[in-house]
């Protein structure tokens, strides 16, 4: 059994696409960072500088690419960057519990950490954010 979403194929594609969308995101967040560390910027401040150049990149990439939506941006960037705040602390929560109370090691409790909160990026962007 093949679950469709209208005009879009496949579910399993646009999971892909959030994937990957999600993916060139993040290696821009990176390359933002590393270019300004190479040229003199602290790393807190690169990093910085780094997630706010991929949360943009992403914004637009999960907009057009992975939802197709055609929600109004006044809407739907400011649920955006509600669900990138839920992100950031929903992050810090799970892995606190996994590493400092359930004595995970630093990158399996990020690991787990990372696909949880990838899974509920998923949801809200889908039911939330970019949901005609």
């Amino acid at each position: 059994m093949r679950i469709e979403i209208p005009g879009q194929g496949p579910a399993i594609y646009r999971v892909v696409r959030f994937a990957c969308c999600g993916g060139f995101s993040t290696a821009m967040h990176w390359a933002t960072m590393a270019l300004l560390i190479q040229t003199g910027v602290s790393a807190i401040w690169a990093t910085t500088a780094g997630a706010v150049t991929g949360a943009a990149i992403n914004y637009g990439l999960q907009r057009r690419v992975t939802f197709r939506s055609d929600a109004p941006h006044g809407r739907a960037l400011w649920l955006y960057l509600n669900a990138c705040a839920a992100s950031w602390l929903a992050n810090l929560g799970v892995f606190a519990v996994l590493h400092h109370l359930l004595g995970l090691d630093v990158i399996p409790a990020q690991v787990v950490t990372t696909a949880l909160v990838t899974g509920m990026n998923y949801l809200l962007y889908e039911r939330l954010v970019f949901n005609d």
